[in-house]
């Protein structure tokens, strides 16, 4: 594979030095690692981090930068004037924050190696199932290509959308197409951690066709991304580091399981017909159909799973389960940053404002999850 060419410009000089923001950038050329990680509990995470910004072009960067080297490069701006500019974390001179995170805070500006660096904290969240490295959640990044078929998705109507709501979507459904991405290589090692602990053929079969879903439903939301931004965006190589560890290890799949399935799964089922019930726009609520009946399988499956692991492991893996639970559902849900954009006109493209989806996972958690934990957890214990 060729290397990525940077990502397009940002906007130009503005009489005050300030810049106009730059567009969605590209995937940017000489990154050390282009990976993303945060840290994972239950439905939600932190991340730390630092961000780096051309001091002379703060308000032109585009893509998300930093040190995996992402992002299209910035608009000319204005002169540096020896003193780093403070960065608004919901403001229009932020390089975007990684996938599913937003900025908490962002700290002073340090300038090193021609450019002003700054130290930011990130509240994280999302529905389904990331892919762990120890107790961060990794994923690929993106770039600015269609070479992989990743834009297999029905076309939205656009019309009637602002710059404003079209930028918010596809930062949206950017964010869903990477951890969906991420997805795969999660239900990958779980079907072969699920061959290391002997687990029954059905359901290292269901894995199979989970990590299948997740391939299409990484293609759909790349391909209303990519409407949304007016350019074709797909992944970038997954940075594995060269080792995939496989757990043979009953209680620390179970514990895992429980996280990734039981309660992330089932969330993204119950958050995808929400949005799928506030959904006007026909391509959107197509994909969104798709991925709720699909989550709910693949929340099916982690329960399952589950089920079998405490029959199978006993006392050891009941513990490890009720910590996982316990650990879970006392996760906070993320907030998310605020935007200007049209309410209305998000909603009908499947994005319903973050309260309306806090409350569907707060109806999941009381009404699905805590019962079916209770009656799991009760029938180990009499059995």
């Amino acid at each position: 594979m060729d290397d990525p060419a940077p990502g397009d410009g940002g906007g130009g000089a503005s009489e005050d030095g300030a810049g106009a923001r730059g567009g969605m950038g590209g995937e940017g050329g000489g990154g050390a690692d282009g990976v993303t990680t945060v840290q994972a509990g239950g439905v939600s995470w932190d991340e730390e981090g630092t961000v780096c910004v051309d001091p002379g072009a703060q308000g032109g960067a585009g893509g998300q930068g930093g040190e995996g080297g992402e992002g299209g490069e910035g608009g000319s701006g204005g002169v540096f004037t020896g003193a780093c500019e403070p960065l608004d974390p919901v403001g229009a001179n932020v390089p975007l924050p990684p996938p599913g995170c937003w900025y908490s805070s962002i700290g002073d500006g340090v300038f090193r190696n021609g450019e002003c660096c700054y130290e930011f904290t990130a509240s994280c969240g999302g529905s389904g199932r990331p892919f762990l490295v120890g107790e961060r959640a990794r994923t690929a990044r993106e770039q600015r290509r269609d070479a992989g078929g990743w834009g297999g998705a029905p076309r939205p109507d656009l019309a009637g959308l602002g710059e404003e709501a079209r930028a918010a979507l596809a930062e949206a459904w950017l964010r869903d197409a990477l951890l969906e991405h991420a997805s795969v290589a999660s239900f990958s090692r779980f079907a072969l951690e699920m061959m290391a602990v002997g687990a029954p053929a059905e359901m290292l079969a269901a894995a199979h066709e989970a990590a299948r879903d997740e391939v299409r439903h990484a293609a759909l939301c790349f391909g209303l991304a990519s409407a949304y931004a007016g350019a074709a965006i797909e992944p970038a190589p997954f940075a594995f580091g060269g080792v995939v560890e496989v757990t043979s290890d009953l209680a620390e799949l179970a514990a895992r399981a429980v996280r990734e399935g039981c309660i992330g799964e089932t969330l993204a089922a119950v958050q995808a017909s929400e949005q799928l019930a506030h959904a006007t726009d026909a391509a959107v609520r197509s994909v969104l159909a798709a991925i709720a009946d699909d989550e709910a399988r693949h929340a099916e499956l982690a329960w399952r799973f589950v089920a079998w692991a405490l029959q199978t492991g006993g006392e050891a893996v009941r513990r490890a389960v009720a910590a996982a639970f316990e650990a879970g559902l006392a996760a906070p849900s993320p907030s998310v940053a605020a935007t200007d954009a049209s309410a209305d006109a998000l909603a009908a493209h499947g994005r319903p404002g973050d309260a309306v989806v806090a409350a569907s996972w707060r109806r999941a958690i009381a009404e699905v999850v805590t019962p079916a934990m209770r009656a799991l957890l009760s029938a180990q214990a009499t059995g």
